[in-house]
């Protein structure tokens, strides 16, 4: 992974509130997306461990980062280590505001069997910080039928769908124009999956508990290339 040519965060989309920004913070969302699947590793197959995949999203996290905005932690060489949640984009001015906010996590345990919960508990961390923009990555089971999932093995991206808005609409303290972009990079390997990913997003439109429901932003394919 090289250095890319950075891309900017406009200033309307740095605060938070109702008028004007509503599709501006969409077509942010979607700029960022584009940029940070690119070159980035498929959907982490059997043979790799989590560590080696989560090496991969910090290092296009940093890649990534806004010129005027430093990323939190610096290290791509390691998985571990957080500030508050995995990834921050903080302003080098301004009093150093976070900007961006991420997440990933792959649900498995120590056996590599997967768990909703650790997600579910993951995008929890998300909820209360205040950041106009809120990244979760995860990876769901492409053979699964639409809603098929458990809190305590493989699930579907319809199942993850369905509890993530639940998280959503179960907070009572959103602010206006905070916008949740969700990643899923199905499984590989013989647990299915071709390397396909999809987006979601939601944006709190109101203060307070709000109705969420997540719409498709849009898919594609990842390569490391």
């Amino acid at each position: 992974m090289g250095d890319d040519s950075k891309f900017e965060i406009p200033e309307s989309c740095r605060g938070f509130g109702q008028a004007g920004s509503c599709e501006k913070r969409l077509e942010f969302a979607r700029k960022f997306i584009r940029e940070f699947t690119k070159q980035i590793a498929p959907p982490r197959a059997l043979d790799e461990s989590n560590e080696e995949w989560t090496k991969w999203v910090r290092g296009r996290f940093i890649d990534i980062c806004p010129s005027d905005c430093e990323a939190v932690p610096k290290d791509r060489c390691t998985p571990k280590g957080e500030f508050l949640v995995d990834y921050i984009w903080e302003e080098k001015e301004n009093g150093r505001r976070i900007l961006l906010a991420g997440e990933s996590e792959w649900g498995s345990d120590r056996y590599g069997k997967p768990h909703w919960y650790r997600v579910e508990e993951d995008f929890e961390k998300l909820l209360p910080l205040k950041a106009p923009f809120k990244v979760l990555i995860f990876s769901s089971n492409s053979r699964l039928l639409e809603n098929q999932g458990t809190v305590e093995g493989d699930f579907s991206i319809g199942f993850a769908k369905d509890r993530l808005e639940t998280s959503l609409g179960n907070y009572t303290h959103h602010i206006p124009g905070e916008v949740y972009i969700l990643i899923d990079f199905p499984q590989t390997g013989d647990q299915g999956g071709n390397g396909e990913y999809q987006s979601l997003v939601w944006q709190a439109e109101r203060f307070g508990k709000s109705e969420a429901k997540l719409q498709k932003l849009g898919s594609g394919q990842l390569t490391r290339d």
